[in-house]
């Protein structure tokens, strides 16, 4: 039959035994018992979405060790001011590319939007994300950073030029204004006037007196915008005690955010000084699942002053998930790292990606390098099948 593609004897989350798939016109169209006895060699998870990622920042040191989050702040704003479109072309495409090879089907992107970097960051995001159609969905956030306060109008006006440019959503390092309430209004008001997401970097700190969720969960509830906000990191729920927390917790459930954690740039950065880090700033994964909360990961940076480290594999995402924010349930953790989806469905789009091995905790443990990924039921990445 025209497009459709056959595929033997896998092992899919939540199910015992082997299953073969038939994709047809972009969708998983059947899973049935492998016609062949015997135990699968591939284990197939749903395309990896990473939900929130620098591809404008990615690969922009060899080596570099912060000595604290605001020794690494200083140290991009000083490197973004050289900056062209085409270098951050060339570096989002670089991750785009390892991305798709990881078996990740979309990423969302903070895209810096302030002052130093004006609006080339766009410009080059924009252009990689258009040499990678087909590949990889590409969603771009138009990121109103620490050097473009949203308090000051002609920050919003910035902001304002990145949304006409195209991009998907808008968002902001909503901590770092002088007037973190003006400055949500104004990203708020926004958000309403344009009808797009929001993803807003938020509490990346560990000081409770600093501590800015309540006011936003409060503003999306009194604006009627549950469902449509993003928080992203939310390292301080980790210095709260047990009951503050816990209120805070039930009233971003009632707020309807989605929370991204965000552990490897977090545990590198967090209590980051002179002595051995002993708050750790991974936000409480449990905690918020237990609530309602819906939970996702990303893997931020990538090799840049915030995190020297990665390659942008989410199941490396996953593996720190797994060891530090103790994520042991194998579906919620599978559907953080796969934007809700736990396993294979028939009639989903055939978005997947296939890894030699034997379950769950073995695609963890070793992370295979050899991975075939499906996008709508054509192969983009892995090797040529025969």
């Amino acid at each position: 039959m025209p497009n459709e593609v056959t595929i033997g004897s896998v092992a899919l989350p939540g199910r015992s035994g082997a299953y073969g798939l038939t994709l047809r016109n972009g969708l998983i169209a059947a899973i049935r018992p492998a016609e062949q006895a015997g135990d699968a060699t591939r284990f197939a998870l749903p395309g990896l979405v990473n939900l929130h990622a620098h591809a404008d920042r990615a690969y922009t040191v060899d080596s570099f060790r912060p000595r604290s989050f605001a020794d690494a702040v200083a140290a991009a704003g000083q490197a973004r001011a050289a900056f062209s479109a085409a270098d951050v072309q060339g570096r989002a495409t670089r991750l785009f590319e390892r991305s798709v090879s990881h078996g990740v089907i979309r990423i969302r992107t903070h895209t810096d939007v302030d002052p130093i970097v004006e609006l080339r960051a766009m410009e080059g995001v924009l252009a990689a994300k258009q040499g990678m159609a087909g590949k990889i969905d590409v969603d771009i956030i138009a990121f109103s950073t620490s050097r473009n306060d949203l308090a000051d109008p002609y920050a919003v006006l910035r902001l304002k030029d990145a949304v006409d440019m195209g991009a998907g959503l808008i968002g902001a390092s909503l901590n770092s204004s002088a007037d973190p309430p003006q400055a949500l209004e104004a990203l708020l008001d926004m958000a309403e006037h344009t009808r797009l997401p929001v993803d807003i970097h938020l509490d990346e700190h560990l000081e409770p007196h600093q501590m800015l969720a309540g006011l936003v969960a409060d503003a999306v509830i009194a604006r009627g915008l549950q469902g449509q906000v993003t928080l992203s990191h939310l390292c301080v729920l980790s210095a709260l005690n047990s009951k503050i927390a816990g209120e805070l917790v039930k009233k971003l459930a009632r707020a309807e955010v989605t929370v991204v954690a965000l552990p490897e740039t977090n545990l590198f950065l967090q209590d980051r000084g002179e002595s051995s880090p002993i708050r750790r700033g991974v936000t409480l994964v449990r905690e918020l699942l237990a609530a309602g909360v819906k939970v996702r990961l990303g893997t931020d940076n990538v090799r840049d002053w915030f995190f020297p480290f990665g390659d942008a594999d989410m199941l490396d995402t996953g593996l720190f998930a797994a060891v530090t924010a103790h994520l042991d349930n194998e579906a919620d953790l599978i559907a953080a790292i796969c934007d809700g989806r736990s396993t294979l469905e028939q009639g989903d789009p055939a978005d997947f990606v296939l890894l030699k091995a034997s379950s769950f905790d073995d695609v963890l443990a070793r992370r295979p390098a050899e991975r075939t990924v499906f996008k709508a039921g054509r192969q983009v990445a892995g090797p040529a099948r025969g």
